[in-house]
């Protein structure tokens, strides 16, 4: 038996407000023959007797019902409206969970588009669209009735119902591909536009604005066509469709007509029969004319559905204790979302707790990818990262960030106010925001800013320079005092001060027993390391303690002219020492580098 999906589950777990909102819509239909019975009566009776009780009588128990039937319709509206409360309370945190997860995975498609799904679909099933659905089994009622009238005229509407059945379905077969093409385009030039937002400086900077139009127009260009294609197939067979169904109702008539002639029926059935007859087909003409949102409704859904399948539901499992800082790495292997090759491979190294750890190699080398798996940004393909012995995954992120600081490349700060952001939008404690800002030597320029703690940052730290930044994202990162701090480039952007500053912060975290991890290309911040950790392609190529590793990368040696200086290469000394011994005995003549180029 195939299991449900989630998003199934939780549509089904609103299956008795879908089945009330049915019911009403059945003494919705039920009560809509009320107008044909209506003039029905009034043709054949009223008209002949000229009793004005009677019409009396007849207009009050059809006004009378007509009121029902609006009084329905006002609840079945607010049923749906309820269900689609219901699944945003049920449904909308975990999808913007999935949305941000496959974000964070770099899924294929786009995952921004998430949200944008959940709305389409929960617009569709709880607006007008779903009331084509509501009403169709109600149409071979109304088939009935007319046949009850006359079977002449009741076979007029079923023939013209299958016309318009048939239709339909053209309809779909001529528009299924050319909008959901368009909706895939349409999805790529999203996230491309959103992607172009967030880098509107470097678009204007370098005068690309108008090579990145011209690429949108292409593209827009297809979606518009696309999105034509479709809507003038669809304007045909909707031409199709209204020729159609006008002609039915001029056919219902002339042949109520005749048959009226010839005596075969009264003339109220002529216009009951034409009444019940649109009613009856009704359905099949509200379908055609929703078709197209209910063809975006079910795209969104399965590429929903999909999302919610590729990512995980936060689980409320049982988290270790809050470990004490020491980090190992157990044969790592790890390919970034998107690439097919390892970025790391085979890569093992223990850290106790307390330690300062740099981490330098050339560009490329998997750096940055192992600043990730660490903290529990990224999963290994392989291995296992362990913090005092336990599997960072056996944390949910939330516990997890408690413990974990991390200070990425590209800093990243939010919309909201300096103290908002040092406290990771959570508990607005002011001691624990200006004792992290004071631990990263950031706390006198906040207070120089123009609202001190409160100053709005704006979209993504734009009312702040490249080194406020950073020195704001390393008071985040420190914050709430945690055991494991990573620090990714964390002077990429600051000034001598700055750095300064930085190796400050560094050495005060060592003293308080915290674990840091810094990526570095810049030897001042080094000093403060106990370990350093070299990585060539993906491999350890050395890791040893600060001075043994600078030793056997680095050494002196005669120039030409005599004087003491540094040998210039591009290799390395020697294979990796992976064990977590010293790095010892591995120079080699000729494959030393300098401190300056080993970081």
């Amino acid at each position: 038996m195939t299991k449900k999906s989630e998003l199934g589950a939780v549509l089904a777990t609103c299956r008795s407000t879908f089945v009330m909102a049915a019911v009403f819509s059945s003494v919705i239909n039920l009560l809509m023959v009320v107008p044909s019975l209506y003039m029905m009566q009034v043709y054949d009776r009223v008209l002949h007797s000229h009793s004005e009780a009677t019409l009396f009588m007849l207009t009050l128990i059809t006004v009378g019902l007509l009121g029902t039937m609006s009084l329905l319709e006002v609840f079945r509206s607010r049923i749906l409206v309820r269900i689609g409360g219901r699944l945003d309370q049920r449904l909308g945190e975990r999808v913007l969970a999935a949305q941000f997860s496959g974000s964070l995975k770099r899924l294929d498609g786009n995952p921004e588009q998430g949200m944008r799904d959940f709305d389409t679909v929960r617009q569709f099933l709880t607006g007008s669209g779903i009331f084509a659905f509501f009403d169709a089994p109600w149409a071979p009622l109304f088939l009935a009735i007319i046949f009850l009238l006359h079977p002449l005229l009741g076979f007029f509407a079923l023939a013209g119902g299958a016309v318009l059945l048939v239709l339909a379905f053209a309809n779909n077969a001529v528009t299924k591909k050319p909008l959901a093409s368009a909706g895939k385009v349409s999805s790529a030039l999203s996230g491309a536009i959103d992607s172009s937002m967030r880098n509107a400086e470097v678009i204007e900077a370098m005068g690309m604005f108008q090579n990145f139009r011209r690429r949108w127009a292409v593209r827009q260009g297809d979606v518009l066509r696309l999105q034509a294609q479709a809507a003038d197939r669809a304007g045909i067979v909707m031409g199709l469709t209204k020729f159609t169904r006008l002609l039915l109702q001029t056919a219902m008539l002339g042949g109520g007509a005749w048959l009226a002639i010839h005596e075969q029926i009264s003339a109220g059935c002529i216009i009951a029969a034409s009444v019940l007859m649109g009613r009856a087909l009704a359905p099949v003409e509200q379908a055609i004319g929703v078709w197209k949102q209910f063809l975006g409704a079910r795209v969104s859904y399965r590429r929903l559905n999909g999302l919610l399948q590729a990512t995980e539901r936060a689980d409320s499992r049982s988290n270790p204790p809050r470990p004490e800082g020491s980090v190992s790495a157990e044969n790592i292997r790890a390919i970034p979302p998107g690439r097919d090759m390892p970025s790391l491979s085979d890569l093992s190294f223990e850290l106790p707790s307390g330690q300062v750890l740099g981490i330098i190699g050339p560009s490329g080398a998997g750096k940055s990818t192992l600043a990730r798996l660490l903290v529990g940004a990224w999963r290994p393909n392989a291995g296992t990262i362990r913090f005092d012995g336990s599997d960072i995954q056996s944390w949910n992120a939330e516990t997890r960030g408690t413990f974990v600081g991390y200070l990425p490349q590209d800093v990243e700060l939010f919309d909201g106010t300096v103290a908002e952001n040092i406290s990771r939008f959570g508990s607005m404690d002011g001691e624990a925001i200006v004792a992290a800002a004071k631990k990263a030597d950031v706390h006198d320029l906040i207070l120089r800013l123009p609202q001190g703690y409160d100053t709005p940052i704006g979209r993504g730290g734009s009312a702040l320079s490249g080194g406020q930044r950073q020195r704001i994202g390393l008071a985040r990162a420190v914050f709430g005092n945690p055991a494991i701090v990573v620090l990714d480039e964390p002077n990429s952007n600051l000034d001598d001060a700055g750095e300064a500053a930085l190796v400050h912060a560094v050495s005060q975290m060592k003293a308080d027993g915290t674990t840091v991890i810094i990526i570095s290309h810049r030897p001042s911040v080094l000093s403060a390391t106990d370990q350093i950790l070299l990585l060539e392609a993906g491999k350890i190529r050395l890791f040893g303690s600060r001075a043994e590793v600078l030793a056997t990368v680095t050494r002196p040696v005669v120039t030409a002219g005599g004087r003491a200086g540094d040998q210039r290469s591009g290799s390395h000394a020697g294979p990796a020492r992976q064990d977590g011994s010293p790095a010892r005995d591995r120079q080699t003549a000729g494959h030393e580098l300098t401190e300056q180029q080993a970081v």
